[in-house]
């Protein structure tokens, strides 16, 4: 038998599977915020729900990465084994087109095609509801709205998963959609209701509890990013959706939690109480450093942890103080400090080709994490004045509301990254701190 090579184990660690949500038991699952349960974002989501008495909504943010899917998984088991509640967790990427602007049309057709789809996958009994309700909108959207060639499938679950893949990868049917609803909106909005509305009660009939709490929590939104000319229209349309038409995202008898990016606290003001009356949820990123700019030891100590789960022979090819400077520079965000040790090891197992005794040393740690900042750059003039102030201040220095889209890019980009300590601050990404001061004199 070949003997099993440690870099490649340390690398398959990363990626793939272990690099996918982790479900709450999973041997590589580590504890961030539940040490503090006080400070602890998944179980005050938790409490709120569990204390709500008919329906609510509460939204979520952090970045992408950050192991903000994971910890939703959590929640999931929280809602169903402490609160006894029908959970279903949405993962929205299969059915939103990230970097296209959302209106209220696409995104409540989204929203219950994936909702129906979880649905019928996990309770069988309410497979016809679900087709049922899809069998309606064909007849609407075809007959009333006039969408012609709709061409969304047969009855039955093939429509459900075809409706909403169609919706995320045709961005001309997508257009369609958001063009012909227009005026029908209110229609399309009550037979969401109405849909939701029948499904809590089957829900609750099969359970035998009509009080029995039904939960979507609603996974990946905070992916929508504004790119190329498109961007200020696609934050636009974020902000329309979460602010404008906030009213619409209740649904009768189901608690909802959506997921949000990072920049819709920035541009939507008080959004909290547009959505139920409570504040954004917020997930941060680890918290490898201070506002004061220092280390914080607890934070390297949990983003050891997550390396020790998957690769506890890690020390045997990555020294310590190496870790340490890997979490340090990737600012706390788990899928950088991935990054960065997977071409760490596929750098030293190059170096080990022609020099088996190779080990892990400053020159190729150092050209790692160069090409990672290479990927932050250039940073316009202007940019670099303000990412400045935000490094002095831990705070957005907004001069004002028209700079606010600039900021949204900025957090869209992790050039800055979001943390909580008692209240929110933010920082700009460690590694464009040199960058930054050589260019600003601070």
């Amino acid at each position: 038998m070949a003997q099993t090579d440690p870099l490649k184990t340390l690398f398959r660690s990363l990626q793939g599977k272990g690099a996918l949500p982790l479900e709450p038991d999973d041997p590589y699952y580590v504890p961030i915020h539940e040490a503090a349960p006080v400070k602890d974002p998944i179980l005050l989501l938790f409490h709120r729900i569990d204390m709500a008495e008919s329906e609510s909504v509460n939204l979520l943010t952090g970045f992408r990465g950050n192991g903000k899917s994971t910890e939703l998984k959590r929640l999931k088991k929280l809602l169903e084994e402490e609160g006894d509640a029908q959970v279903f967790l949405v993962n929205m990427l299969d059915y939103v087109l990230m970097t296209k602007p959302l209106e209220l049309s696409d995104f409540i057709l989204s929203l219950m095609a994936a909702l129906a789809g979880k649905a019928e996958e996990t309770v069988e009994a309410l497979a016809p509801l679900s087709q049922s309700y899809w069998e309606r909108l064909s007849n609407f959207l075809t007959s009333e709205v006039q969408l012609e060639k709709l061409d969304i499938g047969t009855k039955g679950i093939g429509m459900t998963a075809k409706f909403g893949f169609k919706l995320k990868t045709d961005p001309e049917f997508k257009s369609k959609i958001q063009t012909h609803l227009q005026g029908h909106l209110t229609r399309l909005v009550e037979d969401a209701q109405q849909f939701v509305d029948e499904l809590v009660r089957k829900i609750r009939e099969l359970r035998q509890d009509p009080d029995k709490k039904v939960v979507l929590l609603v996974d990946s939104l905070e992916q929508i990013r504004g790119v190329g000319e498109d961007a200020e229209t696609i934050y636009d349309s974020v902000v329309e959706l979460f602010s404008g038409q906030a009213a619409n995202l209740h649904f009768p008898k189901l608690h909802v939690v959506y997921t949000v990016p990072p920049y819709l606290n920035s541009l939507a003001h008080n959004l909290g109480r547009s959505l139920g009356g409570h504040p954004i949820v917020q997930w941060p990123n680890i918290h490898v450093r201070k506002s004061d700019n220092e280390a914080d030891p607890e934070g390297l100590a949990i983003m050891t942890a997550v390396i020790e789960k998957r690769f506890p022979e890690w020390k045997s090819i990555i020294p310590e103080d190496v870790l340490q400077r890997l979490a340090s520079v990737s600012g706390g965000d788990l899928r950088d400090f991935f990054r960065l040790i997977r071409e760490c090891t596929i750098s030293l197992r190059t170096l080990r080709r022609s020099n088996p005794d190779a080990v892990l040393e400053a020159p190729v740690v150092n050209r790692v994490i160069q090409q990672l900042t290479n990927e932050l750059l250039p940073i316009a003039d202007e940019d670099a004045r303000w990412l400045a102030r935000i490094h002095e201040t831990k705070k957005e220095s907004l001069n004002t509301e028209k700079d606010l889209p600039s900021l949204a890019r900025f957090l869209d980009s992790n050039l800055i990254m979001n943390y909580l300590n008692g209240e929110p601050w933010y920082d700009i990404h460690p590694l464009l701190v040199p960058e930054i001061k050589s260019r600003t004199n601070t």
